[in-house]
């Protein structure tokens, strides 16, 4: 067997070493391993400078996580450490990394290595949205409630349908369309008393009974209904006469029991 030359085996292995070295799966798995140790120096040092919302919404995520001990953060590590690269497509300067759960990481050539630009990887989102949701078994309907208001009251539809249930869904625009009209013309007397709904919110109870809650400021008789859906708290509007529909379903349904 012939021996290559000494100048062309040094320059395929060359070659060789800068191909892996560039290959972006290594660093895009360097990025998953550190949510999975929930590791955010390691985080830090795998992502771009450019996404510093996104980065810092993981960073509290994965603090949270790590430091908290619930069957939401539970499931959270579960579907962290199933994070896995599926393919990676080279560019470049840019690579795109598919991951297992259909979400993808968009890479930035960074000297001989890669890093995750979380502003361009839907990843991010799919990130937000999963922990948000796991972590959403964790809230009191207190909360839910307050934030469910405080949307309504700053005109905030997208955080007005995240705490509540779809039927809610259908009346909400109309709802938040009302209260957004209304505050484009206040006196100072509405600005007053808008203030004054906001700082009651902190006194916020809840009367719970199973999988249904009434809450309200203390001291304050009208309530707002919520359900357990799935585990999570909601607020749940309901049009007029269906409190009665369900009392008497309900009646029905335990007297079927007793025959």
């Amino acid at each position: 067997m012939k021996q290559l030359p000494l100048f062309l085996a040094f320059f395929l292995a060359g070659c060789q070493t800068l191909t892996i070295g560039m290959n972006p799966a290594p660093d895009a798995r360097g990025f998953l391993d550190s949510l999975k140790d929930q590791d955010v120096a390691a985080l830090d040092a795998s992502v771009t400078d450019s996404a510093s919302k996104e980065k810092k919404e993981m960073k509290d995520t994965l603090s949270k996580v790590k430091e908290t001990d619930t069957p939401a953060a539970d499931a959270a590590r579960k579907w962290l450490s199933e994070l896995d690269v599926a393919d990676c497509y080279m560019g470049s300067d840019r690579s795109l990394c598919k991951l297992n759960n259909e979400s993808e990481l968009v890479l930035k050539r960074d000297g001989f290595a890669w890093k995750v630009d979380l502003s361009q990887s839907n990843f991010a989102a799919k990130f937000s949205e999963e922990m948000q949701g796991l972590f959403r078994a964790d809230q009191t309907p207190e909360y839910v409630t307050i934030q469910f208001t405080l949307a309504l009251l700053e005109g905030n539809l997208e955080q007005a349908r995240e705490y509540s249930t779809d039927r809610t869904h259908i009346m909400l625009p109309l709802i938040v369309g009302m209260m957004s009209a209304a505050q484009n013309d206040q006196s100072e007397e509405q600005k007053a008393k808008m203030e004054e709904a906001r700082k009651e919110l902190k006194s916020m109870q809840c009367e719970i009974n199973g999988d249904r809650a009434e809450c309200a400021p203390e001291g304050k008789e009208k309530s707002m209904s919520l359900v357990r859906d799935n585990g999570i708290w909601k607020v749940d509007f309901k049009k007029l006469g269906e409190d009665e529909k369900e009392d008497s379903e309900n009646e029905e349904s335990m007297e079927d029991s007793d025959s």
